[in-house]
């Protein structure tokens, strides 16, 4: 127990760079749901012109790791006149990446569905707008509910990185406690167990989203 007694001591800490950590993914998976989403929409029935700008930005963005993006962005903007607090900066930037990732989920499962169900919607008079509400996105979303969990779960691991430009979060905290205790072993065993209790909560509920998309398919 002595042995732990540095993480002991600055456990509420950690707690307070997880709260961080969490607010920070959240604020970037509402955004990138929402953009992937749309942009989801626009390769299946955008135009030629806009499917391919938008395979353009799919190729650059799942080209480019994470950290570069995050070092990019935060010493260019402030070259061009934009000055971005550093929380909403990093949000904009994972949000922009993830939603690239998210896209091709939300593609994936539009795509997926028979076309006996286009083609029974059609039937029955719905209009593209009717149809892809009442008929299309339900199904959608629960075959795309799985890997869409398993995204954010890799967000919120992706938020570790965020530490290179200043952000405070989970792992800056404890690499702060590290240099005030001197014991880098304990300390990043609890902010590894805080990451893994986040991340595994979110795996169970993606391993349950995909049990009922199994039972509804």
């Amino acid at each position: 127990m002595k042995t732990f007694a540095p993480l002991l001591h600055s456990y509420w800490y950690l707690f307070r760079g997880a709260e961080m950590t969490l607010l920070m993914a959240g604020a970037s998976v509402l955004p990138a749901t929402a953009l992937g989403a749309v942009l989801a929409l626009v390769h299946v029935f955008g135009r030629r012109t806009a499917r391919s700008a938008l395979q353009i930005y799919l190729f650059i963005v799942r080209g480019i790791p994470l950290l570069v993006l995050l070092t990019f962005v935060y010493y260019l903007l402030p070259l061009t006149g934009i000055d971005l607090p550093p929380f909403w900066g990093v949000v904009m930037v994972m949000s922009l990446y993830y939603a690239a990732f998210m896209s091709e989920v939300f593609r994936a499962g539009i795509e997926s569905l028979p076309q006996a169900q286009w083609d029974a919607a059609r039937s029955l008079g719905m209009t593209r707008h009717l149809m892809l509400r009442i008929v299309i996105f339900p199904q959608a979303l629960r075959l795309a509910a799985p890997p869409f969990v398993s995204l954010c779960v890799s967000l919120v691991k992706a938020t570790s990185l965020v530490s290179i430009v200043g952000l405070w979060e989970l792992t800056m905290a404890s690499r702060e406690v590290v240099e005030r205790t001197l014991a880098p072993f304990q300390i990043f065993i609890g902010a590894a167990l805080i990451y893994f209790c986040i991340c595994y909560t979110l795996a169970l509920y993606g391993r349950y989203l995909e049990r009922r998309s199994l039972v509804g398919h």
